[in-house]
């Protein structure tokens, strides 16, 4: 599964992936900044108070699923998910982006070319330890095949996830998270799209306060 994830970084999606680094890096100086400037211009609690109300957690992971269509036997992929938490809330929404494919020019109807979730979460803070649980909606995209290569097929998801954020390093962190997919879809007695999916993803995450 390892080489395949390897091969997706010549992905093309991965250029919107390096842009979402670019973002992450903004961030860091932009709350870096903010503090720095707390400091100089010694504000009062109330004013620190105010311009902390949301607690934003970026995650940017890799992982897949076993699939028994694909001649690998597993699809690939990434996410990209924003995670908004308003303070004193235990209750976080979470905008997710995601694709699980074969290779860079995913063609076969069992393969996601493109995966946009709401979810709503239930947050529980642990220190630096962040543990979080939740499902929602969204939509997917499937190529409608190899003689169709510019078609798609979207249709309505579900999805459950369970995760562990664990901060290590000033913002910076790792986390785990496990996915269940449903998705089904038919067009004239056929089945388009067709997931009932347990992912795993692991990856980086950035967290900070607005």
């Amino acid at each position: 599964m390892f080489n395949h994830l390897f091969q997706q970084c010549t992905n093309s999606r991965w250029i919107s992936m390096r842009a979402m680094w670019l973002i992450m890096i903004f961030g860091l100086q932009l709350n870096a900044q903010n503090a720095w400037a707390g400091q100089k211009n010694n504000q009062t609690d109330s004013q620190n108070a105010r311009r902390k109300m949301v607690a934003l957690t970026l995650r940017f992971g890799q992982g897949g699923f076993t699939d028994h269509r694909s001649p690998l036997n597993q699809l690939g992929g990434g996410q990209i998910a924003l995670d908004v938490k308003p303070a004193g809330l235990p209750i976080a929404l979470s905008l997710s982006g995601e694709y699980y494919t074969n290779g860079p020019e995913p063609t076969h109807s069992y393969e996601i070319s493109d995966l946009t979730s709401l979810n709503c979460l239930y947050v529980k803070n642990f220190s630096k330890t962040i543990l979080f649980a939740g499902g929602g909606f969204g939509q997917l995209k499937v190529p409608r095949g190899k003689d169709k290569p510019n078609q798609t097929e979207s249709g309505p998801l579900f999805n459950l996830e369970v995760g562990v954020n664990r901060v290590l390093l000033w913002k910076i962190g790792l986390y785990a998270v496990g996915k269940y997919l449903y998705a089904q879809k038919s067009r004239n007695g056929e089945k388009v799209i067709a997931f009932n999916e347990a992912i795993l993803l692991i990856g980086l995450t950035l967290n900070f306060k607005i």
